[in-house]
């Protein structure tokens, strides 16, 4: 079985498939964060892919030793959790085992397109590739930096700038990612994340992954210097998916601002706290890939439980809004995304 190793954050993560494509597209996707298998390993994640029917009351794994049912679907005993169907991705399966030195993770996922995709199984297949990336690589690692090094996963994107870390939250259509680039194109600022962000109160620490610009948001940029296109096979539909420039290596991040963004009379106005925590906190809720993250999250956290990781997560985010300027930022479709930028850097100046 073909490995890679993949480390973010510190985190070192190694990755095995018996499904060859899945591995390409894994070495593609997370590009500069892919390297060799790890030695020694925090986690050891390995995805068996299979194709047909499937079926969530059945299990394909073999387990070390009696296993007791803990809830709908999800077994386990002290140093195993077998978890049958999450109700997040259909045909997905997951079997976690604590080791003496290291969290292994054994992800069973069943292949199978509906009649409706026939004409189209191999865009359908890459589609599946993109959403098993969370499963196999971001959400082991966010789990592990949360458990380790008190972090907390947020939905914004993270700019390095002159005078620190600019985070720029909100729900998603907002124009977060649209604006999040066009700030990196300004001098002094380089782009970390567009949708996924980690910090532990004191530094932030991006999500690095590909980014997606529709043809509008491509439209209003104009070219963007280091955006490169993704590499598809010939005959996949057009994925406007692309990666920004490497990182240089260098130390954490500290932030400076963080912008919720909002469609509203145009203007920025300073946010308490308090007020900024409550609405990164409901902003999380409200979007998908967090909430989904956060459903793997406790699965683990309540066969595993670590006392202080909840607690830990709120001061994080508490942390973070004290330390930095909170602003609401009032965008007007009208104005466009340059007076978006000019707003932005008037309140950080």
């Amino acid at each position: 079985m073909a490995s890679l190793g993949v480390r973010l954050h510190g985190v070192r993560l190694n990755l095995s498939s018996d499904h060859a494509p899945l591995l390409a597209y894994a070495r593609e996707h997370l590009q500069g964060l892919v390297g060799p298998p790890a030695a020694e390993p925090d986690l050891d994640v390995r995805c068996l892919w299979t194709e047909g029917s499937w079926d969530p009351e059945r299990s394909p794994f073999s387990a070390d030793g009696p296993l007791e049912r803990i809830g709908k679907r999800m077994l386990g005993n002290p140093d195993e959790l077998v978890w049958l169907d999450t109700q997040r991705m259909p045909g997905l399966q997951l079997r976690l085992r604590r080791e003496p030195a290291r969290w292994s993770f054994e992800v069973s996922y069943c292949f199978h397109p509906r009649p409706k995709h026939a004409h189209e199984v191999q865009d359908y297949e890459y589609k599946k590739y993109f959403s098993l990336m969370s499963q196999l690589v971001y959400y082991p690692i966010f789990w592990q930096l949360e458990r380790t090094r008190g972090c907390v996963l947020l939905h914004a994107a993270a700019l390095s700038g002159p005078g620190g870390a600019v985070l720029i939250g909100g729900l998603g259509g907002v124009g977060k990612t649209t604006l999040s680039v066009a700030l990196s194109r300004c001098p002094g600022f380089a782009l970390g994340a567009e949708n996924l962000t980690l910090t532990d109160g004191v530094h932030v620490f991006p999500c690095t992954e590909p980014i997606r610009l529709d043809p509008r948001s491509l439209n209003l940029l104009g070219p963007v210097p280091g955006l490169t296109p993704m590499r598809f096979p010939e005959g996949l539909k057009d994925k406007h998916t692309f990666h920004t420039p490497p990182l240089e290596d260098g130390p954490p991040w500290v932030p400076r601002a963080v912008f919720l963004p909002q469609f509203s009379r145009r203007g920025v106005t300073r946010l308490a706290p308090d007020v900024a925590a409550e609405r990164l906190v409901a902003m999380n809720r409200l979007t998908l890939e967090v909430d989904d993250y956060a459903s793997f999250a406790s699965a683990l956290d309540l066969h595993w439980p670590l006392p202080g990781v909840t607690v830990g997560r709120w001061r994080a985010l508490e942390g973070l809004a004290r330390r930095a300027e909170c602003f609401h930022l009032g965008l007007d479709p009208q104005a466009g995304i340059g007076a978006a930028i000019e707003d932005v850097l008037g309140a950080i100046a």
